[in-house]
């Protein structure tokens, strides 16, 4: 109860002029709660938005669910952007993008039904991202979901299954079309008369009814804008050519000042939007002229960061000079992070005779690039645009050129192109702010290609990176990054990640400077953004980041033609290896990297680094270059690292290494190998946490160290005392007779025959920690102390064999933790308990889930010693089932609305909302019979209470009087 129906409504048209009410329109749109798909399809004017909005309204008077609106752009054609907007419009913007995050959005609304509207779905052209993202929601659609396709032509989607089963409703054309009736009450609501010959084109019918009875639809447009004055005129024509826009936008593209709200009030078919903005119909982008006003609004579009608006614009006028320019820019302000659908589209619309002119070159390899960095083609692309740019006098665009051209040349660690870019950017006879970045930028990519980071940080540190666009400044701020990163200053890499970029990106880059600076973060998903280059590199970190966890990923290819991907590879092989068991092996591929890429070749030298600790344990001549090398921090703690496993293996166990640096920079089998020495000498600490983070892995490699002779003590040292997973999951149910479940199947062990091991087993259930004075007192009471303690010592006993008969004799328990004095279940990862999930669930609003958990009296076994807790249990499971009966009655199921109250009234018979529950419930069923009954209990318990009702309780049984 109480959900926000306004939610995501933020752009639905409010009604102007007169807007006729259409009950037949709103009643076939209502359909939409009991159908997953509704596709409303029609021409421009047929007021597809105008119902929808009607639908979006009349829910609001009587809801059925929630509704959430997106009105599509032409840049919702990228997937991100859409999902952006869809999760914008359901309350759930912080989320990441992505058709499993919107899937997410969508069930959070359940129990309620939740109706997500789509319109001008046509902007999305078929094949692009955005499309593809609808259809991966459409075909994992939640059953509490409803989406509404509005536009000009159905979406190209996966509805065959759908539409056979009968899960879709189709608005076309004559549905949408007026009738003789409507058009004449529409006539009514002006004072005129319709014209005749307009077919129910609703757009068309209300301008003839504006312009005069008799005037076709072009002359009646002509005669609206003959009488506008000349700066209304520019206005409406500066909207048409933006599309949406803010009166500041639509004033700026004008060049006079301008009154929205009044041009909203002349002109039919200029909409106000609940977001600030306006917008006019499409059938005045033919009736106005804007090729006046397209470099102004293009210029609007493209400082709000809608480029593929801006093209569009362009393409549709057949500009290519401007969509040239516009080339340029998308190169310039997204480099790495290209939107190839848009810029695929701007290629496309290309004539061939325009298609060899040097922004579309550029705009050609960028593309390229972003498929496959190693594509040959490329650079013969960029260095035709760039000369061509420079013949031409356009340093700005030539400098975006040698953008493109670095991205590529560092993708493939092609220094001799490196240095020569380098000298080509200094050729260029301009200073602007994106010229500065560009040269600074080529000389830090050349010097870190040369093995050289701090004096690739000396150059970024002069780079204007304020001054520049914004994907620009991401795209020097990442290597920038990089580069704090390869001279051990992973703190300060992760610092600027935080500070500089946007949150997904920033998160990303900081976890992986973080934990190869030794400390032990959680990891986001993948980069939705990342070209091929990317993916290579991100794969070799997390193949070496794997192993620290015992995991093998896919292997990288091992032949590589540069040194610094020549690293990756060695290192992310190696590290495999040693998770194998193949530590020779290791040691002989860091042998064979150095054979071909010596020490002494710095660029090399540089990367190891990345992965010092690999590097130092298996090699000698890295170890002993790095113990007379001065440093960074990360690579200081990694060489630590490296040292203190080494000298562990000679039996020197003085140096204390931090358990999260064991984790980050040693692969798992040397950290337990460490783990284990410590074990020997008496130190736990370190395998416990690594157990703990790890898991099950931690303990299957202990079994196993436990058959070698030197490791064979500290091994066994850990399993007596670090408890293990046990192999399936236990569950313990207790709303109800107690249960005991193994991978979801009851148990019949003979110890549930014992009614102390079911009592002590529910109390540690009941209770977070039990002291063992506590269960004595209150399961023995009448025994002496001694006599007291060996029962519970045995019933534990019992206990321990229920939870884990498998258990081996000597390994610590997992389930039961008996700490000194205090007894204790391990809540959480393989064991869990009906109760624990029911406080969660409740606490959550999961009250579907929570209801269905109660079996019955909970903890029957401990009814007579836990009593007050149990009543409290009772309460809260009474408080869930009024609450899962209101969402219910919202969303139409009154007679699941009614059983739930039933339920409740059953545990508690005088709880006052429950009453009010079962007579709302029984009035939206509309059952005399029931709510001539169910009033009568109302009645009685309120006379056995001795009290009168409460106001919302009275007006309820006055309706009920009434009905029944």
């Amino acid at each position: 109860m109480g959900e926000d129906n306004t939610a995501g409504l933020r752009a639905v048209p409010r009604p102007l002029d007169v807007e006729l009410p259409r009950p037949r329109l709103v009643d076939r749109l209502r359909c939409r709660w009991s159908r997953p798909i509704t596709l409303v399809t029609a021409g421009a004017g047929f007021g597809k938005t105008t119902a929808l909005a009607q639908s979006v309204r009349a829910n609001l008077l009587a809801p059925r669910g929630v509704d959430a609106w997106v009105t599509c752009l032409p840049d919702h054609a990228d997937g991100n952007r859409l999902a952006h907007a869809i999760l914008h419009a359901l309350g759930d913007s912080g989320r990441d993008p992505g058709a499993p995050e919107v899937l997410l959005a969508l069930r959070r609304t359940a129990p309620l039904d939740v109706c997500l509207f789509l319109d001008d779905v046509h902007e999305l052209p078929d094949g692009s991202p955005g499309a593809a993202l609808l259809a991966d929601v459409v075909r994992a659609l939640p059953g509490t979901a409803h989406l509404v396709f509005s536009g000009r032509c159905a979406p190209a989607l996966p509805l065959a299954r759908r539409e056979a089963a009968g899960d879709v409703v189709a608005v076309r054309t004559g549905d949408l079309a007026f009738t003789d009736a409507e058009t004449a009450a529409l006539a009514r609501s002006f004072g005129r008369r319709p014209a005749d010959d307009l077919c129910g084109w609703p757009a068309l019918i209300r301008l003839s009814l504006t312009a005069g009875r008799s005037a076709s639809w072009r002359y009646a447009a002509e005669e609206v804008l003959s009488n506008l004055s000349g700066p209304m005129r520019t206005a409406l024509a500066a909207l048409v050519v933006l599309g949406c826009a803010t009166e500041d936008e639509v004033g700026s593209v004008a060049g006079v000042p301008v009154d929205l709200e009044r041009l909203a009030e002349t002109v039919p078919l200029v909409n106000r939007l609940d977001d600030g903005r306006y917008r006019a119909h499409d059938l005045w982008s033919g009736l106005t002229r804007t090729d006046h006003l397209r470099g102004k609004a293009v210029e609007v579009l493209v400082a709000r960061g809608e480029l593929a608006g801006a093209g569009r614009i362009a393409c549709r006028a057949g500009d290519w000079d401007l969509l040239a320019r516009l080339a340029v820019d998308l190169v310039r302000t997204t480099l790495s992070v290209l939107p190839c659908t848009t810029a695929r589209r701007w290629l496309e619309a290309v004539p061939a005779d325009r298609a060899g002119e040097p922004a579309f070159l550029l705009l050609k390899a960028a593309v390229s690039h972003a498929v496959d960095f190693g594509d040959p083609s490329i650079d013969g692309l960029v260095d035709r645009a760039c000369a061509r740019l420079l013949d031409a006098g356009d340093h700005e665009g030539a400098a975006a050129a040698l953008g493109q051209a670095v991205i590529t040349a560092h993708s493939r660690g092609d220094l001799v192109r490196l240095l020569d870019l380098a000298g080509r950017a200094q050729r260029l006879d301009t200073d602007s702010p994106v010229l500065r970045l560009v040269r600074h930028s080529v000389s830090a990519v050349a010097a870190e290609m040369a093995g050289e980071p701090e004096e690739a940080l000396v150059h970024l540190a002069l780079a204007p990176v304020a001054e520049v666009p914004r994907a620009l400044a991401v795209s020097t701020t990442r290597f920038h990054v990089h580069c704090l990163s390869m001279c051990g200053r992973g703190q300060d890499a992760a610092e600027l990640a935080e500070r500089m970029l946007d949150d997904d990106l920033a998160s990303r880059h900081a976890a992986t400077a973080r934990w190869f600076d030794g400390e032990a973060v959680e990891f986001q998903g993948d980069d939705p953004d990342s070209t091929a280059r990317d993916e290579f590199v991100a794969r070799a970190l997390h193949t070496v980041i794997a192993a620290s966890f015992g995991e093998i990923t896919a292997e990288l290819p091992g032949e590589q033609e540069n040194p610094r991907d020549a690293v990756l590879a060695c290192a992310s092989h190696a590290a495999v290896a040693v998770v194998r068991g193949e530590e020779e092996l290791a040691r002989d591929l860091y042998k064979r990297h150095l054979a071909r890429w010596p020490v002494d070749v710095k660029v090399a030298e540089r990367h190891l680094r990345r992965f010092l600790t690999l590097g130092y344990v298996l090699n000698d001549e890295l170890r002993d270059r790095w113990d007379n090398t001065d440093l960074g921090t990360s690579h200081r703690r990694a060489l630590a690292a490296g040292r203190a496993f080494l000298r562990a293996r000679r039996g020197d166990l003085r140096p204390t290494l931090p358990e999260e640096h064991a984790l980050c920079f040693l692969p798992l089998p040397w950290s337990l190998e460490l783990a284990c020495r410590h074990a020997a000498a008496g130190r736990t600490k370190l395998g416990a946490w690594l157990a703990d983070r790890v898991g099950p892995a931690v303990h299957r490699r202990l079994r196993d160290l436990a058959q070698d002779p030197d490791l064979a003590a500290g091994a066994a040292k850990l399993l007596a005392t670090v408890p293990a997973p046990p192999g399936h999951p236990i569950g313990v149910e207790v709303l109800g007779p107690l249960r005991v479940t193994r991978d979801g199947v009851a148990v019949d062990a003979p110890e549930l025959r014992r009614a102390r091991v079911r009592q002590l087993l529910g109390l540690l259930v009941l209770r977070p920690v039990v002291t063992r004075e506590q269960a004595v007192d209150l399961l023995w009471p009448d025994l002496d102390p001694a006599g007291a303690a060996r029962n519970l010592r045995v019933t534990l006993t019992h206990l321990r064999r229920l939870l884990e008969p498998e258990r081996a004799g000597g390994e610590a328990s997992y389930c039961l933790r008996a700490d000194g004095d205090t007894i204790r279940l391990s809540r959480g990862g393989l064991l869990t308990a009906d109760l624990w999930s029911f406080h969660d669930l409740s606490a959550a609003d999961q009250l579907d889930q929570a209801v269905a958990l109660w079996r019955g009296d909970p903890l029957p076994d401990l009814a007579d010693l836990c009593e007050a807790e149990i009543g409290r249990l009772r309460a809260r499971h009474v408080e869930n089932l009024v609450e899962l009966g209101e969402l219910r009655l919202v969303t139409g199921d009154p007679a699941q609305a009614g059983s739930l109250a039933g339920r409740a009234l059953e545990l508690e018979p005088f709880d006052p909302r429950a009453h009010r529950l079962a007579l709302a419930a029984a009035l939206r069923a509309r059952n005399p019979q029931r709510t001539t009954e169910v009033r009568a209990r109302v009645l009685a318990s309120l006379r056995e209470l001795c009290v009168r009702p409460d106001p919302a309780t009275e007006i309820l049984l006055r309706q009920t009087a009434v009905s029944s």
